[in-house]
């Protein structure tokens, strides 16, 4: 696994698309609170299975860990202690398009920094997947950048004409690279951006027949500098499977 950089707040992944952030936020909180005890959980994009560990150890009595490099899946399971081996069901593969799992599987579904990176059809499709893979009372936790950041401070003043012109994914960025500091290799993130925002949730919610129990901005508290601004760095929100 790559050493935590940026003050030891990131880890950058091994299919170059980003970096694990090793931060805390409200929603993932609530996630870890949710899944205890004995829920059966998938975690999109896990990462290096920073947050699967947590959920085990919190009491989640399955956690299916999902990732498209099949290293970082290895790393997930060698850093699962033997005593959770048996709770932990691995799943290689592109969210949504090459994912399949049974209508009504899960109690709840993880999604952390990645539907950011989406252009907007492919969010939507991603969420209608999470609401058919959710058994009734279920719940969707989604962790995604805002626009609100020191780094994409000038991307703002766009945004926010987006916004006041009725734009559907006001958010969307087709190159954000030359925001990111050259220290952070720019090359190691893609391209495009989808800042997301409370209103976007609760649209894309609504017309997949989620229910919404959360949607705001929520702040950034951790070491990296360059993610803080004015405590709308993250967007998240929580849906609901009636």
């Amino acid at each position: 696994m790559p050493q935590p950089i940026e003050n030891g707040a990131l880890i950058p992944t091994l299919d170059r698309q980003g970096a694990v952030w090793l931060f805390e936020d409200e929603i993932t909180r609530r996630y870890l609170s949710f899944v205890a005890p004995h829920k059966t959980v998938l975690e999109i994009a896990a990462g290096y299975g920073h947050v699967v560990l947590k959920a085990l150890e919190a009491g989640a009595a399955e956690v299916t860990a999902n990732e498209i490099d099949a290293e970082q899946l290895a790393i997930i399971r060698q850093r699962i202690p033997p005593r959770y081996a048996r709770q932990l069901q691995c799943s290689f593969g592109q969210f949504p398009e090459a994912l399949t799992f049974a209508a009504n599987t899960f109690d709840a579904v993880y999604c952390a920094r990645l539907l950011h990176f989406f252009e907007g059809a492919r969010v939507r499709a991603g969420i209608e997947r999470i609401q058919s893979w959710l058994r009734p009372g279920g719940k969707v936790f989604l962790v995604n950048d805002a626009v609100y950041r020191s780094i994409f401070r000038p991307l703002i003043p766009r945004y926010e004409e987006h916004v006041a012109a009725g734009a559907a994914w006001p958010g969307y960025f087709e190159d954000v690279r030359w925001c990111i500091p050259q220290r952070m290799n720019p090359q190691q993130y893609p391209a495009t951006m989808n800042f997301l925002d409370p209103a976007v949730y609760v649209r894309e919610f609504t017309r997949t027949g989620l229910a919404t129990e959360a949607a705001a901005f929520y702040p950034y508290t951790g070491g990296l500098a360059v993610a803080r601004l004015d405590g709308r760095e993250i967007a998240g929100a929580i849906g609901v499977r009636p």
